[in-house]
């Protein structure tokens, strides 16, 4: 029924119940007191009851006049609302960033400083997630993630490659001595179970330890974390040894908190990447963003083969 209802009829009842009155309604929409009195007429005629009890100098609603009254109240409202949020999200230029918690913190956060010389005016929001990006329901703009977790058709550029490998802090390895895999037998692991809902909880260090051939130890036993960066942060503090992702061990190593004891890595073919919607793509923030993002990597990692940043960016 509502679908067969001319929307301008129901605005202008919606209007009249307002005003209880024909020629403040005519005033406020600019037409014609005949044509308000009209557009209420066909429609009391459409939907089959009277919306006004007429008097001579007063209207009032009738009962099922003031229920729809109520009802179309909460809709135009409800639409005048998101009508002005939608003007509101098309004229800013803050962009928001969905990343996984533990890139943001051991990867990211360090490197706002120079984003923001890049680009002093660009406005971001950065919206820590460790869940699938949905842009349309978490109001993002652009996503960080990692490549197993992502399977949509947007826009999506890799950004660095994800190796795995055994980290811990000089003292640790200075103290047991470690010179080969072979040597974390009773030490003790720490682990990420963070993206254990995809498989099985110490899957990586299984996977690791069988690449390098070790035998004795039971990953199990292993201290688990339920992210990244904090199994990282206990192996900076000398609690054990990790296995490190590229991005976010690559600084601890560099400032010599943390050091790689042995040259087996885990290669799964998995990288983090950069995803949007294939219009957001075209804007002038994300395209700098982007190209901050890949320069970033592509500096750390000058051997990688990944694409040069400007082969990407339009």
């Amino acid at each position: 029924m509502m679908r067969q209802l001319p929307l301008a009829t129901l605005f202008t009842f919606e209007v009249a119940a307002r005003h209880l009155n024909f020629t403040k309604t005519a005033d406020e929409l600019h037409i014609t007191q005949g044509a308000v009195s009209q557009q209420i007429r066909q429609l009391e005629e459409k939907i089959g009851f009277k919306l006004f009890e007429r008097y001579h100098r007063r209207l009032t609603l009738t009962a099922e006049g003031a229920r729809l009254a109520l009802q179309l109240n909460h809709n135009f409202t409800e639409i005048d609302s998101l009508i002005n949020e939608l003007k509101e999200d098309k004229q800013s230029n803050i962009l928001t960033l969905s990343v996984m918690p533990s890139f943001a913190s051991k990867w990211l956060i360090p490197r706002l400083g120079d984003l923001q010389s890049a680009y002093p005016d660009m406005q971001l929001r950065i919206q820590a997630n460790d869940k699938e990006v949905n842009f349309r329901r978490d109001k993002v703009d652009v996503a960080i993630v990692h490549s197993h977790l992502y399977k949509g058709n947007d826009f999506q550029v890799p950004l660095i490659k994800d190796k795995v490998f055994p980290v811990c802090s000089p003292e640790f390895a200075k103290q047991h001595n470690l010179l080969e895999p072979q040597q974390l037998v009773g030490l003790p692991l720490l682990n990420d179970d963070s993206e254990s809902r995809f498989s099985t909880p110490y899957v990586e260090w299984e996977n690791w330890l069988q690449k390098a051939n070790v035998k004795g130890v039971k990953p199990s036993r292993a201290i688990s974390f339920n992210r990244g960066d904090l199994a990282i942060q206990a192996a900076v503090a000398g609690q054990g040894i990790a296995l490190g992702r590229t991005p976010l061990v690559m600084d601890d190593i560099q400032s010599g908190q943390l050091i790689k004891p042995f040259s087996v890595e885990l290669d799964e073919g998995l990288s983090y990447l950069f995803v949007c919607p294939q219009a957001q793509s075209l804007r002038r923030e994300v395209k700098d963003l982007l190209q901050w993002l890949l320069q970033s990597c592509f500096d750390y990692e000058p051997e990688s083969t990944l694409t040069s940043p400007s082969s990407l960016i339009d």
